[in-house]
C-alpha cells in the first residue's frame, strides 16, 4: 500500500539545529523555546492557520508527526504535522541569516515524502504516488537588519538556473516591535517574539544574559503573554533560552575566526605570488603587511 493524499496540509516547523558541543548533558534543556511552545495542538493549529491563511479550528485535524533529532545534535525539523488540505509546509526558525536553507529544505522534505511512502514498492510501478504539495518558510528573530518578507531560491546555488529543479523559500522577518502582518494574526506567534525581543533589550541595556532572561520571562507573565507556558516551564524556557544565546555566541564566534582565518591565508598567498614573481621585499612587506619573518619564511618554504 502507498500513500496517497488528496487532501492534507502537512506542516513541518524546524528550529535551527546546528550542531554545537556543550557540556550541559541534560537533554531536555537542548531544545528551543520555539520548538516547544509550538509542540502543542492548539498553540500549532494557531500557528499554521496564521501560516497557510486558513481557519481551521478542530485540532483533531492535527497530526503532529515530528522527524526524529534532537535540537543541536542533529539537523533534523523539529515539529512536522498534516493539516487540513493538500499542503506539506516546512518552517525554520532562525536567529542567523542563512542562506542555504532551500537546499537544507530540499532534504527535509525529501525524508519527509519518502517517509509517506508506505509500500517502497510502488516507487517503481506505473501508478503515481501523490503528495501534498510543499510549501518552505523561514521565520526569522536574528540581529542582522533582514526585510519583512524575501524570497530564497534553490536555484541561486545553480547560478540562476531553475529549469530542472527549484524549491523557494519565502524568509519572514518576526522581530519584536516590527509590523510584521503575521504576527497580528498569532497571538502565540506574538507573544513568542515579545519574549525574545525582551531578553534582547536586556542584553542591550548591559544586563548579562541571565538577568536579560529574567526579566523577560517576568515581563511577560506580568503582561498575560505565554502565561500557562511560562507558569509550567520557567526553569526550562530559562535554561532553553540561555543555551540557544550560548550557541548563537559560539556559531558568531566560529565565523569570526574563521573571516579572520581567511583573511590571513588570503594574504599570505599574495605574499607567495609576489616572491615567485621576483617582486622586491620592500613591495611585499608595503603590499601584504605581513612581518619580515613571516616573507622570510615563506620565501624559504618555497626554495625547500
Amino acid at each position: 500500500m502507498f500513500a496517497v493524499y488528496t487532501s492534507c496540509y502537512c506542516v513541518i516547523i524546524h528550529i535551527r539545529g546546528d550542531k554545537v558541543s556543550g557540556k550541559d548533558g541534560n537533554k531536555k534543556y537542548r531544545d528551543s523555546v520555539f520548538r516547544d511552545y509550538f509542540n502543542e495542538p492548539v498553540r500549532l493549529l494557531s500557528l499554521c492557520n496564521a501560516i497557510l491563511g486558513t481557519k481551521y479550528s478542530n485540532i483533531c485535524e492535527l497530526n503532529i508527526n515530528t522527524l526524529e533529532g534532537i535540537f543541536f545534535d542533529n539537523q533534523k525539523n523539529d515539529i512536522s504535522c498534516t493539516i487540513g488540505n493538500n499542503f506539506l509546509v516546512l518552517i525554520e526558525h532562525q536567529t542567523s541569516v542563512n542562506n542555504n536553507m532551500p537546499f537544507r529544505c530540499l532534504s527535509y522534505v525529501a525524508e519527509l515524502l519518502n517517509n509517506l511512502v508506505v509500500d517502497k514498492d510502488k516507487l517503481y510501478h506505473k501508478a503515481l504516488i501523490r503528495f501534498p504539495r510543499p510549501k518552505f518558510f523561514v521565520l526569522y528573530d536574528g540581529d542582522a537588519k533582514e526585510p519583512l518578507q524575501r524570497e530564497m531560491h534553490l536555484s541561486d546555488a545553480f547560478g540562476g538556473d531553475n529549469s530542472a529543479l527549484e524549491l523557494v523559500v519565502t524568509a519572514l522577518n518576526i522581530n519584536f516591535g516590527l509590523e510584521q502582518p503575521l504576527l497580528a494574526k498569532c497571538q502565540y506567534l506574538r507573544d513568542y517574539s515579545t519574549l525574545v525581543g525582551k531578553v534582547k533589550e536586556g542584553i542591550r541595556a548591559g544586563l548579562t544574559r541571565k538577568e536579560a532572561i529574567s526579566r523577560a520571562v517576568k515581563f511577560c507573565l506580568d503582561n498575560g503573554l505565554m502565561k500557562g507556558y511560562l507558569e509550567e516551564k520557567s526553569k526550562e524556557v530559562f535554561n532553553m533560552l540561555a543555551l540557544q544565546w550560548e550557541q548563537d555566541k559560539a556559531i558568531r564566534a566560529s565565523y569570526e575566526d574563521g573571516r579572520d582565518d581567511g583573511i590571513s591565508e588570503g594574504i599570505e598567498k599574495i605574499a607567495l605570488k609576489m616572491i615567485r614573481l621576483g617582486k622586491p621585499l620592500e613591495d611585499i612587506l608595503q603590499i601584504t603587511d605581513l612581518p619580515l619573518e613571516q616573507i622570510k619564511k615563506l620565501a624559504d618554504e618555497l626554495k625547500s
